[in-house]
């Protein structure tokens, strides 16, 4: 499965296939790092976070805003 597909199938995918979609994305990038994959990381969360049916505690959501935080800038940086 490509990045690209991840990404677009991310928009309607339940919490816990996004949360998958994210471990499997952090395993490439961590064997292959590019500021593309940051990206796709970054989007992931952005639909995590967006998901209505998300059941995460107000740790956990401060936690993915972090993240998304940061593999922003790991985007922009390159």
């Amino acid at each position: 499965m490509s990045v690209e597909s991840l990404a677009r199938a991310d928009a309607a995918s339940s919490p816990d296939l996004l949360q998958e979609s994210l471990r499997f994305l952090l395993m490439r990038y961590a064997r292959n790092p590019s500021s593309s994959t940051a990206g796709h990381i970054a989007a992931c969360l952005d639909g995590l976070l967006a998901h209505p049916d998300l059941k995460a505690g107000p740790a956990d959501r401060c936690t993915y805003r972090r993240m998304r935080s940061y593999w922003r800038l790991v985007e922009r940086l390159g």
